[in-house]
């Protein structure tokens, strides 16, 4: 199923503000954003799925927003 994707920062830059990709869960989203841009893969990634933040691989659903964002740090 394709995944609504939405970028912030440096990785908006690199893929730019919106895209659709097909993955069944973060992981596989993961592989399939380094395959397509490959310049990806020596970055960090944020992911927030239905604008919950999450460290896990989560199961992607039709209709899910997943943003990337480059790491934040507190002030």
């Amino acid at each position: 199923m394709e995944i609504k994707i939405i970028a912030f920062g440096q990785i908006a830059e690199i893929t730019g503000k919106e895209l659709m990709l097909e993955a069944g869960d973060i992981d596989s989203l993961k592989l399939h954003l380094i395959q397509k841009f490959p310049e990806l893969s020596d970055k960090k990634l944020a992911f927030a799925v239905n604008k919950k933040l999450t460290q896990n691989n989560v199961t992607l659903n039709q209709n899910d927003v997943v943003a990337l964002m480059p790491p934040y740090s507190g002030g």
